[in-house]
């Protein structure tokens, strides 16, 4: 293993490594990013983000924008007519943006049987997706639909959101960001990843690298108890890990990792205070920080095979506690062919 060989003390064998090949094949593949949109804020911001960031910065990137209407609509943004404008928006916003090559629109009937939820999970099929990008509150929320809201920990949250969390198959970007002028297209972007020895934290700092461009920066932090004194061996553990990774970058015979270099990492660790949880601790650094992206693992088709739900509690906290972007980086053990 090239990046655990790295590191000064190597991690072992269940501290959460992904092996080199498929490490390099998530960092390199071609993306496929859906975007679902329904003329919200904040899903027009995320539109924003994948034509002017994610396009922009990754130039054999493709991106498909769905949209599922309603035809029986008759005030809403989902009648025909205004699912029509809707589409020449993304259109023109688009066309402005990349070649017409690179994208593609799929406007929906969703009167059927089919779930919103069910419709997203065939797109993200079809289009064998990396990415799926949404606005974290859409329109039947902002307008207090029961419907289109469910409550978690006692968070409002979209459903559509919470459907493309529960998913587990693909990683989930949320755009948070109402106003175009706070996405970092242009600027500096900072992503704070929350890390512990599992692969799917692994992933979430992965998946962190391939959403950055050269000269953001990528703070890896990891809470560690009130109660620990002295470095355990588990904080240890994970901090040459990181070690390993981030020396990787600056070593030119890694002829994938190397193509980082001008990320600028940071290994931080997070003393936690007494009765703060963790998902507090990494959600109170990310906004000393001025962060743009929360980064946060998953492994939700392992979870639910051992009847968990598909997020765990603190991934899932950190999401609904921070008012900021936020990335559910999806884990699935799979051969590095699948990439």
């Amino acid at each position: 293993d090239a990046v655990s060989g790295a590191a000064s003390r190597p991690a072992p064998p269940a501290a959460g490594w992904i092996d080199v090949p498929i490490c390099e094949a998530i960092l390199t593949k071609d993306l496929k990013i859906l975007v679902t949109v329904d003329g919200s804020t904040s899903s027009t911001m995320a539109l924003n983000y994948v034509a002017d960031g994610v396009l922009s910065n990754e130039r054999t990137a493709f991106a498909e924008v769905l949209h599922i209407y309603d035809p029986t609509a008759q005030k809403d943004l989902a009648n025909p007519h205004q699912a029509e404008t809707l589409r020449l928006m993304c259109d023109a916003k688009l066309t402005g943006s990349v070649s017409s090559r690179r994208f593609r629109l799929k406007w929906v009937n969703g009167q059927d049987r089919q779930s919103r939820g069910e419709r997203i999970c065939e797109a993200i099929a079809d289009l064998q997706a990396d990415y799926i990008c949404m606005g974290f509150l859409g329109i039947g929320v902002n307008r207090h639909d029961p419907k289109a809201q469910v409550s978690m920990l006692g968070n409002r949250l979209s459903s559509t959101v919470h459907d493309a969390i529960n998913q587990g198959s693909v990683s989930l970007i949320c755009i948070k960001d109402e106003e175009a002028s706070l996405l970092p297209l242009r600027r500096r972007a900072i992503f704070v990843v929350s890390v512990s020895l599992n692969k799917a934290s692994t992933k979430a700092f992965l998946d962190a690298l391939r959403l950055s461009k050269p000269g953001d920066e990528i703070h890896v932090v990891y809470v560690r108890s009130y109660l620990e004194k002295e470095e355990s061996d588990y904080t240890a553990a994970v901090r040459d890990k990181y070690d390993g990774f981030f020396r990787s970058f600056e070593d030119d015979d890694e002829k994938v990792f190397s193509l980082f270099h001008d990320r600028k990492m940071k290994f931080e660790m997070i003393p936690k205070k007494l009765r703060q949880s963790i998902a507090e601790a990494v959600v109170d650094y990310a906004d000393e920080v001025e962060a743009d992206f929360l980064v946060v693992g998953a492994n939700a088709a392992d979870r639910v095979a051992r009847g968990k739900k598909p997020v765990g509690t603190v991934s899932l906290q950190v999401c609904l506690l921070t008012t900021r972007n936020f990335v559910v980086a999806n884990w699935i053990d799979v051969a590095p062919e699948v990439f």
